[in-house]
């Protein structure tokens, strides 16, 4: 039979009771954890409350109003797998539940056998009522709970009012935690795109490292044939006509002034030539670098500039880098080569100062220079295409590169490069 508020004594929970029940309800319900553990201690609380006078028995559906359908979601108590697998899903207008969600009423039941609302039956399914409480929040349906009553219970209209409190406090939390779940799960869902994609971004610029790296390898094995094509086959050949030119001069028919002359030039310019070829050879490839390795380079290198240019080079280096790569040895010189080409461009300095240093696991090379430096900002201009050069060349390897300078205060150029073995 049902019953209606109208009907019910005027007997309530006393005061202090009901706002115990509010309280600890309220507080599980602000508690961490899942949803349907925080709805099931909350059904735990419901039931224990002896006041309300129900059963050790309740559930919660969830509703999808667009379906017009419950979903049975949380459940405390013993249930059997029949009425589990029959309440999955309960239509609006069905039976208990199902009316209180299409109605948004508070609905109670003296008997499951004699109330013809309850139109669900279970194999030894035993007699009980019901107190079938809609969540609601901001007049929006978020569910139902239901509890358990022995039958023809005594109905109190305000254990009825303290119940659609606790299902207004329920469906805020519901929508809150639901609503944090969902979040939780756009952000793993981020988070997993964000990886598979930085992921792939790795593989994709370490494969990019490896084919940058060959070509420069490859480019590097070019610029060493030609630069030993023209030390060795162009440089032969040039010296052997300037053998020749001097044999000439030294023969009586040369005696002729005007023909005498005419070979000195051309030995002037055969050496010349050969000069040349060779500081073209050194250029492409210095020899001194695969004979007598980076740190001999670099001090060769650094006495080549300041014969060049004018400009002081003071130049320390430490141990020679023995496990480092042949590679990583040129990708090193060609820095340093770049930076002095900068300074002779741009700085207008009057010193120069480079140190090499091979420590255990790290390669590190600084020069440093007295002249007009640069704003930083020029770093990322797209047109700073050796700056660019030294980075990539730098990353191909798996190092750092730092430019420390400002107007007016010199320049240092930083480089660190990983050793894979020893390093020194």
């Amino acid at each position: 039979m049902a019953q209606s508020l109208e009907e019910t004594p005027p007997s309530r929970i006393s005061l202090n009771e009901e706002y115990r029940l509010l309280h600890e309800v309220a507080d599980t319900l602000q508690s961490p954890g899942d949803t349907r553990t925080m709805l099931q201690q909350v059904m735990r609380i419901l039931t224990g409350f002896s006041e309300l006078n129900v059963e050790s028995k309740a559930g919660v559906f969830l509703a999808d109003n667009e379906k017009r359908v419950l979903r049975l979601y949380a459940t405390f108590g013993d249930f059997t797998d029949e009425f589990l697998e029959k309440e999955r899903e309960v239509p609006f207008g069905d039976c208990l539940c199902g009316r209180s969600a299409e109605s948004g009423q508070l609905l109670m039941s003296d008997s499951c056998f004699n109330d013809d609302r309850h139109e669900r039956r279970f194999e030894d399914m035993t007699p009980h009522g019901h107190y079938i409480i809609p969540l609601k929040s901001r007049a929006r349906l978020v569910g139902v709970l239901f509890l358990y009553t022995q039958t023809h219970p005594t109905w109190y209209r305000f254990s009825q009012e303290v119940l659609l409190s606790i299902g207004g406090l329920i469906a805020a939390a519901i929508e809150r935690q639901l609503n944090e779940e969902e979040l939780d799960r756009y952000r793993k869902d981020l988070e997993s795109i964000v990886r598979e994609r930085t992921a792939e971004l790795t593989a994709m610029r370490e494969r990019l490292r490896r084919l940058n790296s060959r070509m420069e390898e490859v480019r590097e094995e070019e610029k060493k044939r030609i630069a030993r094509e023209v030390h060795d086959q162009l440089g032969q050949s040039l010296t052997a006509l300037s053998l020749d030119i001097s044999w000439l001069g030294r023969q009586d028919a040369t005696r002729d002034a005007l023909l005498a002359g005419k070979l000195a030039d051309m030995q002037t310019l055969v050496t010349d030539t050969i000069e040349l070829t060779q500081k073209i050879a050194s250029e492409l490839r210095p020899q001194v670098l695969d004979l007598m390795g980076l740190p001999t380079a670099i001090e060769w290198q650094a006495r080549q500039f300041a014969l060049r240019t004018g400009i002081q080079c003071r130049c320390e280096v430490g141990a020679p880098c023995r496990d480092a790569d042949p590679g990583m040895a040129t990708a090193v010189f060609r820095v340093f080569q770049e930076a002095l080409t900068n300074i002779t461009r741009h700085a207008r300095a009057k010193e120069v100062w480079v140190t090499l240093e091979c420590r255990t696991h790290e390669l590190e090379l600084t020069v440093s220079d007295d002249g007009r430096g640069f704003d930083p900002e020029i770093l990322n201009a797209p047109d700073s295409l050796g700056l660019m050069g030294m980075r990539e060349r730098v990353r191909m390897w798996n190092g750092a590169i730092e430019f420390e300078s400002e107007p007016g205060c010199g320049t240092t150029v930083r480089v660190k490069l990983p050793v894979r073995q020893h390093g020194v």
